[in-house]
């Protein structure tokens, strides 16, 4: 018997299925990523806040402030770890001036949902969309991502 096993246990019972350490690691702004996973990480977080926000608005909608609670509970884990994603793919890409390019990617993105239709707002989802594939497609260079 092995110093880690316990009488009477089997492996897989000591195993830990839900690992805090994992869960962190997406919501941490440090290491990189690869564009696979900021494409999956920046679709799993619209899922959640699209959710989040549907129950949020909900909640405003009926006056339900259980609602609004939960529906915040929900939406800003999303918001952190869409800003942490941003934040890792533009370290794996810009390491210098990642913080930089992070900042002014995100507040392109907050100030487009203030402009009214027009050319402004058509060339600023443009630049959305091709900074957006930049960060998607372009080679990093790094061979092992961390994070």
């Amino acid at each position: 018997m092995g110093s880690d096993a316990r009488a009477g246990s089997s492996p897989a019972l000591g195993t830990k299925i839900f690992n805090m350490n994992t869960m962190t690691k997406y919501f941490e702004f440090s290491g990189t990523i690869n564009g696979l996973n900021y494409f999956l990480r920046n679709l799993l977080a619209t899922i959640v806040a699209m959710f989040g926000g549907f129950v949020l608005g909900f909640g405003l909608g009926s006056n339900q402030m259980g609602l609004v609670s939960l529906g915040l509970v929900i939406l800003v884990p999303a918001l952190i770890l869409s800003f942490a994603t941003i934040y890792k793919r533009m370290k794996a890409l810009f390491s210098d001036n990642a913080g930089e390019y992070s900042a002014g990617l995100i507040m392109i993105q907050i100030l487009t949902q203030f402009i009214p239709e027009g050319p402004f707002k058509s060339l600023a989802s443009l630049v959305l969309l091709i900074f957006g594939l930049i960060l998607i497609f372009k080679n990093s260079g790094i061979e092992n991502h961390e994070g």
